[in-house]
């Protein structure tokens, strides 16, 4: 059985370009994906601080 751990300190093999288009296709999915999310998600601590400030006024 091959331990992956032995290869740590070898040097950097050239990764297949399909793969890279791959990763970079998923990471951008990802990021898409979390920003949407964050679009609408409340921030439950701001809105809280200007619930607060209104009943102040």
């Amino acid at each position: 059985m091959d331990n992956p751990f032995n290869k740590i300190d070898k040097p950097l093999q050239e990764v297949p370009e399909e793969l890279k288009g791959k990763v970079m296709k998923d990471i951008a999915t990802a990021k898409l994906l979390m920003e949407l999310a964050s679009l609408f998600s409340l921030n439950v601590g701001s809105v809280i601080e200007r619930t607060i400030k209104e009943r102040k006024k």
